[in-house]
């Protein structure tokens, strides 16, 4: 939603930013709506610093660049401006005075049951970081309330059954005690003889399991950008304006760590509360324990069992009028009485940590690495379209590839999906180049490397090797059959035994079999010497208590399942909790539906993604 981004990460917000960087760049277009790069900066950079803060400040644009940070966040925003497009085109309206509404529920925007005021208000907006004017804010509210509408008109249908939240109850409570006796077929396979016979018999039954298929010999041109990415020195020039413009994420913002007494003001006490306050002042600054004075009179709770500690807070996470002082102070000061919109503070400083920046010189290798990846796509992107121009023929190609001093390079023969020498695994390319027809070119096309531009040069059809070729790897599949059956033939010869003996554990000592019990499994558990398997655990939820299983094939294994203890939930303990399953359920179809109803009407929403300046904007 909107609004979360608004109100849990401060200053962040679906909407136009007050951040001046690149203000006019369009990061993507979502119908007829533009994310900008500013906004997405914005949004990118606060959380990078929330997962940097998390990992203890060591977080490395490598683990950034596998996270995949940058798509999560920008898949967000075109998932928000695709439901508000959507509810656009279905002519979903959010009026001035629903805006107003909702923005006077605010807890934030009000004192004593009150809306604070509009200077009040606007200056709150203005606090956050980077500010926010009652335009972006309103618009922000405005495209929340039109998403939540949506949701609402295309999910009102659905509904949850009873006997579905009773079902649900059941699988998530009923709990089962069981015994396991298992056969592993790897316990048989020494035992197990093959002759030439029965390889060549198997082989001829199973010839097709060992056919090898098509194979290509390929020659191809790849734009190594990692090479070019080092034959690239960004001047100093260049460092420095991309320091300028990043700075933000080579600074640590400053913090403060605070205590305070609050008292809440009713209406014609001010005065009153602000001389009480005072003498509080007056109270810590004699040396009276601020900690104390705070769990005696402070009418904030939540701190005041803390001694009034609030921990670290960073610009923007406090009221303006509460910030401004804390910031101002030295550790150890006390403050006169603050007025805020939620009454008089004494503000204590226990600790502050001054905003920090890493000086060019701690960065500039890094610098140095994005910016020669930066120019290295954007010189592969121009060789690419180049030679995309001039190639339509495998002759082609070789001049292309002559007149800019690159190199054609030449695969061995290769199936569809194995390694290619010279690219490694690239799925995609491989891809292509299995459709491709002899003397046709295709590319450029995405691999580890690089773009590439591939042509097929010649193509071994797909074959069924001799049988000596592939004798050794017939036995070992002999080998794995015949051990898995015999230990389905052990079981099924134990089985009738188990099935109809009082005590399924005397039996089962009597057979020299090795029983294992569990512990009071759920759904989902793990089962002794099969682990979670789903074949197993619908034999044994089914099985009255007492009961005992049919052989039952699982993996290598051959198992027997004894039922020593059901608990079944009752009509009572279903009906306790039908209100807050039947929620829960009744959320989760509606969120799946709405999403797939998304997805479906995504398709008459047009996206288009700026690659190049989403690589700039993060830098990984």
């Amino acid at each position: 939603m909107v609004l979360a981004f608004v109100f849990l990460i401060p200053g962040i917000g679906l909407g136009p930013s007050g951040d001046t960087a690149l203000p006019s760049s369009v990061l993507a277009q979502v119908g007829e709506h533009e994310i900008t790069v500013a906004e997405f900066r914005r949004i990118y950079q606060q959380q990078v610093q929330e997962y940097r803060l998390q990992a203890g400040g060591e977080l490395s644009d490598e683990v950034l660049r596998q996270l995949g940070i940058d798509r999560q966040l920008l898949q967000q925003l075109i998932d928000e401006y695709t439901a508000l497009s959507v509810a656009e085109q279905l002519g979903l309206e959010a009026t001035d005075a629903e805006v107003r509404e909702m923005i006077l529920s605010f807890p934030a925007f009000q004192q004593n049951g009150q809306f604070i005021g509009e200077e009040r208000y606007r200056q709150f907006l203005q606090a956050q970081s980077p500010p926010l004017t009652t335009a972006e804010f309103e618009d922000s509210v405005r495209r929340s309330i039109l998403i939540e509408r949506l949701q609402a008109a295309v999910t009102r249908w659905v509904a949850v059954s009873d006997e579905e939240v009773a079902d649900e109850y059941r699988r998530r409570n009923e709990r089962v005690k069981v015994d396991i006796v298992t056969f592993r077929s790897d316990d048989y396979r020494d035992d197990i003889e093959v002759s030439d016979e029965d390889i060549e018999e198997f082989f001829d039954e199973q010839s097709l399991v060992y056919q090898v298929p098509e194979k290509r010999k390929l020659r191809f041109l790849a734009i190594d950008q990692s090479a070019l990415a080092e034959s690239i020195t960004p001047t100093d020039a260049d460092i420095q304006d991309y320091y300028d413009f990043n700075l933000s994420q080579y600074s640590t913002p400053g913090q403060v760590r605070a205590s305070h007494v609050l008292l809440r003001v009713a209406e014609g006490e001010e005065a009153a509360v602000e001389a009480r306050a005072a003498e509080l002042s007056t109270l810590a600054r004699d040396g009276a324990d601020f900690a104390e004075l705070a769990r005696e009179h402070s009418e904030d709770t939540a701190s005041a069992e803390e001694g009034g500690d609030l921990r670290l807070f960073g610009r923007g996470e406090m009221v303006p009028e509460f910030e401004g002082a804390a910031f101002a102070m030295d550790v150890g000061d006390i403050s006169d009485p603050v007025r805020s919109p939620l009454g008089f503070h004494v503000i204590k400083v226990t600790e502050k940590q001054e905003e920090a920046t890493q000086p060019l010189e701690e960065v500039r290798e890094d610098i140095v690495t994005i910016l020669q990846q930066e120019q290295a796509r954007s010189r592969s992107d121009a060789l690419v379209q180049a030679i995309a121009a001039e190639v339509t023929t495998p002759e082609d190609l070789d001049r292309a590839a002559s007149s800019r001093g690159l190199e054609v390079q030449e695969s061995a023969f290769a199936a569809p999906g194995e390694p290619i020498l010279g690219l490694g695994l690239a799925a995609e390319f491989s891809a292509r180049a299995f459709q491709l027809e002899e003397g046709q070119v295709d590319g450029p096309i995405n691999t580890p490397v690089g773009p590439a531009f591939v042509t097929v040069v010649d193509r071994q059809d797909p074959f069924v090797p001799p049988l000596d070729d592939v004798r050794e790897q017939v036995r070992i599949d002999i080998v794995r059959q015949r051990s898995v059956e015999r230990a389905q033939e052990l079981a099924a010869g134990v089985l009738s035994a188990l099935q109809e003996a009082d005590d399924f554990a005397s039996a089962a000592e009597a057979a020299e079999l090795q029983l294992r019990s569990s512990e009071s499994l759920t759904r989902g558990g793990a089962f002794p010497e099969v682990g979670v398997n789903s074949e197993v655990e619908a034999v044994a939820f089914a099985l009255p208590e007492g009961g005992v299983s049919d052989v039952i094939a699982a993996g290598n294994l051959a198992v027997i399942v004894h039922v020593a203890e059901r608990q079944e939930v009752t009509d009572a303990e279903i009906e306790a909790a039908r209100e807050t399953l039947g929620t829960e359920l009744l959320s989760r179809r509606q969120s799946q539906f709405y999403r797939a109803y998304l997805n479906d009407a995504s398709a008459n929403v047009p996206v288009n993604v700026d690659s190049v300046a989403l690589e700039q904007v993060t830098g990984v």
